[in-house]
């Protein structure tokens, strides 16, 4: 008895193997990892804000006294407001990630974006001595590679998503995958302009060689 019962499960793993049900299961493993080690990287650029913020408001600081009353107080608002949102979009972006939730991390991962280059902006504009600032620059050109490595993490994600996609449709794979609840997965979606090679500038000063 005992020798049947391992031959039929011998003869079950060959038969799962044979339809591709291992497979399915290595791929949508692969797939998980890739959409972790996304979220990763677009956690770690979320740590860089704080300190972004923070270099903003020591420059705001140091050019007290170069503008009138009014004018501080308008370029402050303005900065203020853009701050706001920024941390906004952050927030969403991290509990996004914490849910694993692909759509909604690439629909905040593209507001952030967009959010950290409007705060630059208005900061430059507003206190245009942060050009000269050190941290100033160093943190938009960690903001830069942080973007870089976003980008190829998102591409080996999709990579593995369309290697799954493709796997399960043909055939029997597409009757295992029917049959142990695999289905498609929808990729990470690719802000425009994301054929060419990852490159972002946040519009920082030229640096002085």
């Amino acid at each position: 008895m005992r020798l049947a019962n391992i031959v039929a499960v011998a003869a079950l793993g060959a038969s799962l193997s044979g339809c591709g049900y291992n497979r399915i299961q290595q791929l949508d493993e692969t797939v998980e990892q890739a959409r972790a080690n996304v979220g990763v990287e677009l956690t770690a650029r979320n740590q860089l804000i704080p300190n972004l913020v923070a270099t903003v408001k020591g420059a705001s600081e140091f050019e007290r006294g170069t503008f009138t009353d009014v004018a501080r107080a308008r370029s402050g608002q303005a900065v203020a407001q853009a701050e706001q949102g920024l941390r906004q979009s952050a927030q969403k972006l991290n509990q996004a990630v914490q849910a694993g939730d692909v759509a909604a991390m690439a629909a905040a991962d593209e507001q952030v974006t967009r959010q950290i280059g409007t705060f630059i902006n208005i900061s430059r504009e507003a206190y245009p001595q942060l050009n000269a600032t050190q941290n100033f620059r160093g943190l938009q050109d960690q903001l830069a590679e942080s973007e870089n490595r976003i980008a190829v993490a998102r591409r080996d994600y999709n990579g593995a998503v369309r290697e799954y996609n493709t796997y399960i449709r043909q055939f029997p794979q597409a009757i295992t995958a029917r049959f142990s609840g695999a289905t498609r997965k929808e990729p990470y979606r690719e802000p425009a302009g994301s054929a060419q090679a990852p490159q972002v500038d946040f519009g920082g000063a030229p640096k002085t060689p």
